[in-house]
Order: structure tokens, then sequence, then C-alpha cells
């Protein structure tokens, strides 16, 4: 019988390996077939380069890109959504920093039809200027509400000091959206609307030649026709007076791009001061000084630069206190080596749920997309849990010292 009064030993795996995939190409358009679900659902993801990174003008790159689901050249949106729910299928679209993604979940069974669905929807979208303007006021009246919250303030506040006038740094303003016509988006469908690469997760019975039977419309894009926009600095400390008792603060600035060799040091820098619910600014903000709910630091690598972000909402009395206990635990961590039963905790929660992520396929999916978009070597992953495993206290303090040093930062609070 098994005795549940004794927990079982603990056993740390030393390796980590991503689960097998095949690559091919449609028409010169990589495709990655992901034979990971052994359920009846697959996920199709194309990846085009029409994020905001490529757009000639603001707004246009998120328009463009929700659009695509407002009707096609034949069927209206009510149409269009009628199909895919008759088959079981859900859109997903997402026009992010640099790329925009639309991702298509369905039942096996039906995959073939609704592909062809998601095709048509890409290739022919009808930009209708009714769906363009009720579009248009949805998104402006959701913008008067998320400029009452300090949280959604303070991270555009933030962007736009580390990054400047730049396709990260900028938000929409009411002005850009009202100047929108559906010109300009059939103008940027048609320069950026070729994928740049197809994602399939799915069942070990579907083949590649099935799936590239389907995609075999879509033409790989002539040339990278990428801009390369110039970064600037705006202000070093900005506070944003807003009535209510809450301040939302921000401190950031860019930092070490996934193909940097220092970025693991990095990660697991992070997890320590930030990174997790065990992580020192919380123990210290949240627990010992009370002075939020939750309080975060996270690094966001994109294509083209990356940045390292602390947040938190406090009461706006304590505002000032919150920003100088941080401040001490950045210097606390460049300065003061780590002790082993710490980095040993942080290093094992990195680890554990890294491994983690590899038993959800989609998770497997973004792993394998991440190597693609940022070309990174394809043993990246493999090499960064190795690295974690034999970081010591000594490359923490040289990371920080490096590219987290506290008077480096940008601050930012609103409220």
């Amino acid at each position: 019988m098994l005795d549940r009064s004794t927990a079982p030993p603990f056993i740390k795996s030393d390796n980590f390996e991503l689960p097998g995939f095949k690559s091919g190409d449609v028409n010169g358009i990589p495709l990655f077939l992901i034979p990971e679900v052994r359920q009846d659902v697959l996920k199709i993801e194309l990846m085009f380069p029409a994020g905001k990174w490529y757009e000639p003008k603001a707004g246009v790159s998120h328009f463009t890109s929700n659009m695509l689901e407002k009707g096609t050249q034949r069927l209206n949106s009510s149409e269009l959504a009628e199909m895919f729910d008759r088959f079981g299928a859900h859109i997903e679209i997402s026009a992010g920093y640099d790329n925009t993604s639309v991702s298509l979940y369905a039942l096996r069974k039906n995959w073939k039809e609704v592909a062809e669905m998601l095709a048509e929807m890409i290739q022919t979208p009808a930009f209708d200027n009714e769906e363009l303007d009720l579009m248009k006021d949805i998104f402006l009246q959701n913008l008067k509400v998320n400029r009452e919250k300090t949280s959604f303030v303070v991270s555009q506040v933030i962007r736009k000091n580390i990054y400047g006038n730049h396709p990260y740094g900028t938000s929409l303003e009411e002005k850009d959206i009202m100047e929108l016509r559906p010109e300009q988006l059939r103008s940027f469908h048609a320069a950026s609307f070729s994928p740049s690469a197809i994602f399939v997760t799915t069942h070990p019975s579907v083949t590649m030649e099935e799936v590239s039977k389907r995609f075999g419309l879509f033409v790989k894009a002539a040339g990278d026709k990428s801009p390369s926009p110039v970064m600037t600095e705006g202000q070093k400390n900005e506070h944003v007076p807003k009535e209510g008792v809450q301040t939302s603060l921000r401190l950031g600035r860019r930092t070490l791009m996934r193909t940097d060799a220092g970025y693991p040091d990095l990660l697991l820098f992070n997890q320590i001061l930030g990174g997790y619910f065990g992580s020192r600014l919380m123990k210290n903000i949240r627990e010992e000084k009370g002075l939020t709910y939750g309080i975060y630091s996270s690094i966001n690598p994109l294509v083209h630069d990356s940045f390292f972000v602390i947040g938190a909402d406090v009461n706006k009395d304590n505002r000032d206190l919150a920003l100088e206990e941080i401040r001490k635990e950045i210097k606390r961590m460049r300065t003061e080596p780590v002790d082993g039963e710490e980095l040993e905790i942080a290093r094992n929660h990195f680890l554990g749920s890294l491994q983690s992520e590899v038993a959800n396929p989609f998770s497997v999916t973004d792993k394998i997309k991440n190597i693609y978009l940022h070309r990174l070597p394809k043993n990246y992953y493999p090499n960064l849990f190795s690295r974690i495993n034999s970081i010591t206290p000594q490359d923490l303090l040289d990371v920080g010292e490096r590219y987290v040093h506290e008077d480096s930062m940008f601050t930012a609070t609103v409220g």
C-alpha cells in the first residue's frame, strides 16, 4: 500500500528538450507542423510582417488586422462569423509591436473546411466602411474608459519615455483613429498580409502535404521591407497627476535581447527580483511593508529590442516609499550576493515552470515560434536550461550592475 505520509524524493532534471516538429514550406513560406495534440482539436497560426513596426500611419496595423474578421468580398461579418460557428471554430487576431498573428482553433474533423474559410478571410477582406466606423467608435469608447485607469496610462508613459517617438513607444490617439480610411487599410493589407510563417499544432495524423494544399494560394512576400526607426528617449522621471487614492508606478529601461549571451542570467536575476510570488519585491513591498496587493518585474523581449519593467499599484501616500524600497531591492541584488538557498528556490521554480510548459502543445508551438521569429539557434531552449542551471551569485551581480542599475531606470507614476 502506498505510504502517503512520506513525500516522494525530489528528482531534479538536468536537461530540457522540445518535442519534435516537422518543417517545410508553402510557396517559399516557412511551415512548421507540431504533431503534439492528442485530442480532436488543432490550431493554425499565421504570422504576418504587419505589426506596429511596419505601419505607415498610427492605427493602421491594429485596424487592418481586426477588420479581417468583419467580412469578406463574398460574406458579410455576420455570415462569416456564422460559418465559423457552424464548424465549431474560433478566430483570434493579435496585432503586436512586430508581427500580426491570426490564429484558428478548430475541430480536427472540420479543419480543411475552416482552413479554406480562414484563407478567404485573410486574402479577400471587405474593409466595409460601416464596419470600420463601428470598430472606431468602440475603440474610442474603450480608450476613454481605459484612460481613467492609472495602470493603463502609466504603461503608455513608461514606453513613451523609454523609446520616444518610435513604434515601441507610441500609443494611439483619438486623432489617429478618426483619420483612418478604408483605402489606407486596403493598401497596408496588400503590402503586408503575405504570411511570413505558418504554425500548425495538430494530431500526428495530419500531414505536411494536407496542410500545404490548404494554403497553396498564399505567396511569400518579396524581400524585407522592414523600416529602421530611430529610438529616442523622453523624460527620465515623469509624474501624471490624477484624481483618486491610487498611484500606478513603473520603473523600466531597455535591456538585453534573447539573442544576447547574458539574457539567461538576466532572466534568473529578474526571477529573484520580481518574477514570481516568492520574489524579493513581493516579500518586501507586499508582505513586509503592506504597500500593494501585488508587484512584479518582467522582461519584454521584442524582435528589434527588449525592455525591463517593474510595476505596482500603491496608495498615493505610499508612492515615494514604494519607489525607495524598489530601488533598495535593485541595489541589493547588484551589490550583495544571493545566498545559496534563495538562488536554488528561484532557479528550481524557473526551470520547473519551463518544463511544465511542454505539457501544453500550444506552449510548445510558442517556443518554436520564438526560435523562428527571434532567429535563435535550434538548441536555444536546451542551452537556456543548461545556463540557468549553472548561474552563480557572481553572475547575477555582474548582470545586475550592467543592465538593471537603479540609477539607469526610467520612472513613471500616474495618480
